[in-house]
């Protein structure tokens, strides 16, 4: 089994990328990622992918980050490996290299039995970020349990890894393996950590000559990490990390996390209502050669513009003494239209993805 990468590998891979940025992607018509990679309705979802990573490519970005989706790959086996091969060679087409996301924990199964999401025509809220309903009371009693954790789908989860990192695990259209998307976030800290470990052990017997990373996605004090995030940023071999936080929070964290000397991918980030914009961003993300992936791009059906939940809970709570400026998007950076939300955001990323291509090419 291949080990961690050396500090000086994963600089050597960082050299050779160049500074990646992009954006969290799901066409615009897809109300979740089980609308993206089923068969239902793909001839269309793909039309629209086409568009818009034409429009990331325009706008000088150069990857995407895709979750993939167990779901989909258990019921559809087949026509997923194609569904995934056509999105990856459409990116490759406009420019865009892929991020791979491969174990995740947003809206897992709830209660001792697992039971795959229905395919097929898919339904959505309107007015809630990322389009899900609302759990009842009844479903937030139910414990929450990944695929990984359950017996009956721990041995299928592991193949479709096996089988989507065997078939991409030498393709330069795949830029990096992000093996888990914020362990904990819905099972906790001490049930994730053997399944951070297992996805790792398992991606690394595969051998990939891409990097391997988890993220570190909640932590206020470098030397005070989770279990979770410090488990995430030992096994990495570059470091994700997620920050939705101010730019005067978010410059000290930064800060911090370059003590581990490896290279850093903030794999999401842009969160408007909570005072994390673009103007004051993503010229640091240039000088710093923070490689970079917005949540969201085109807004659509999964209104990633609409605030979480959770802010509306807490404006609740303090009876509206929140700092949250609820006017603006959350994310997105275009509207449906393919238009800008804000012009000046767009000149902004425009300007210095045009002096890095610049920069790249002077050999600075």
């Amino acid at each position: 089994m291949s080990k961690v990468w050396t500090r000086e590998r994963a600089w050597d891979w960082q050299d050779k990328a160049g500074w990646l940025r992009g954006c969290n992607f799901i066409g615009s018509d897809c109300c979740s990622r089980i609308d993206m990679w089923q068969s239902f309705n793909n001839a269309q979802h793909l039309l629209t992918a086409e568009k818009e990573l034409k429009l990331c490519r325009d706008i000088g970005f150069n990857s995407v980050r895709l979750i993939v989706e167990f779901d989909v790959w258990l019921q559809e086996r087949e026509s997923f490996g194609s569904i995934l091969e056509n999105y990856i060679e459409l990116c490759a087409r406009y420019g865009q290299k892929v991020m791979l996301v491969l174990a995740n924990e947003a809206q897992l199964c709830r209660g001792e039995k697992y039971v795959p999401k229905p395919l097929g025509e898919q339904r959505y809220a309107l007015g809630y970020h990322q389009g899900r309903f609302p759990l009842s009371a009844a479903e937030k009693a139910l414990t929450p349990y990944h695929e990984l954790e359950r017996l009956e789908t721990r041995a299928r989860y592991l193949e479709m890894v096996g089988e989507i990192v065997s078939r991409y695990r030498a393709d330069e259209r795949v830029v990096c393996w992000n093996v888990y998307n914020e362990p904990g976030i819905s099972i906790g800290t001490e049930r994730c950590l053997p399944l951070i470990q297992l996805m790792f052990d398992t991606v690394r017997e595969l051998d990939p000559v891409q990097p391997l990373c988890s993220d570190v996605w909640y932590w206020k004090d470098y030397d005070n990490l989770r279990p979770n995030d410090a488990l995430s940023a030992r096994l990495s071999d570059v470091i994700s990390w997620h920050s939705y936080q101010p730019f005067e929070k978010f410059v000290p964290g930064y800060e911090q996390l370059k003590r581990l000397n490896k290279p850093i991918l903030l794999t999401e980030w842009l969160h408007r209502i909570n005072h994390q914009n673009v103007r004051e961003m993503y010229p640091l993300l240039y000088l710093e050669r923070i490689n970079c992936w917005c949540w969201g791009f085109v807004a659509g059906k999964t209104q990633t513009y609409e605030p979480w939940d959770s802010l509306w809970q807490q404006y609740d709570e303090a009876d509206g003494d929140v700092d949250y400026d609820f006017r603006l998007w959350q994310h997105d950076l275009f509207r449906p239209n393919l238009r800008p939300y804000d012009p000046a955001e767009l000149k902004t990323i425009e300007r210095f993805n045009g002096l890095y291509a610049r920069d790249r090419e002077a050999g600075t």
